[in-house]
């Protein structure tokens, strides 16, 4: 089997995904719109108080166990296989078994600059429901640097959520805010609010029931 490290979580600023859609980690209120119900996936968005930026939600069911979704997340190296604008992905430092400062690079379109950011990474397991939570945040510290001729995101959090079904089966949720920290065209706000968290919650669904992932083991999980 292969071993896969965690925790981390690849730069996917803007397409990177929270929680489930009764409720959120953040006292932000949040009015969803469907704006894509395609192949088994929906994609929500809504505004969000105090913000020009707008908030994105994707679900599905897919049949693999937690652990193979898990693995997946957490393969940095091949984040560009299943996260459209992931360029590159490491971590920084590990805090503990399920904690990480990573940086992500995010490729996006010329002449777009692109983004990157250094996230604080935490990973839960609730032992009763056997729901696996991920919850990255951006730093704003000052000790990390980034090279010219990109921009630092330095407010945005996503989840991801995993919650075992019957059968097999598992209810995979997404969500992600970030100010992009700068201006952005309004024909790419609209590809990654709903074409780019589509096409990743497939991509996702495809590779994480290969046998690559099926087979990898995660410290935290049985």
């Amino acid at each position: 089997m292969h071993r896969i490290q965690v925790p981390v979580i690849v730069g996917m600023l803007c397409i990177a995904v929270l929680s489930s859609a009764s409720s959120t980690h953040t006292e932000v209120e949040y009015e969803w719109h469907l704006k894509r119900d395609r192949d088994g996936i929906q994609v929500y968005v809504s505004k969000v108080a105090d913000s020009k930026f707008k908030a994105m939600r994707a679900q599905m069911v897919v049949e693999t166990p937690v652990r193979s979704l898990v693995a997946l997340i957490t393969d940095l190296e091949n984040c560009q296989k299943w996260a459209p604008t992931c360029k590159r992905a490491h971590i920084v430092t590990r805090l503990s078994p399920t904690e990480s400062i990573v940086y992500s690079h995010n490729n996006l379109p010329f002449p777009v600059r692109d983004r990157v950011a250094y996230s604080r990474v935490v990973w839960t397991v609730d032992a009763h429901t056997g729901i696996v939570l991920m919850r990255s945040h951006a730093l704003s510290d000052d000790q990390y640097h980034v090279r010219r001729g990109v921009i630092r995101v330095t407010d945005a959090m996503s989840e991801w959520r995993f919650t075992p079904q019957a059968e097999g089966r598992v209810l995979v949720e997404s969500f992600v805010y970030a100010d992009p920290n700068g201006a952005i065209p309004a024909w790419l706000t609209n590809l990654l609010m709903v074409d780019t968290p589509y096409d990743t919650m497939r991509q996702v669904r495809k590779l994480a029931q290969t046998e690559k992932y099926r087979q990898a083991l995660v410290p935290f999980l049985p």
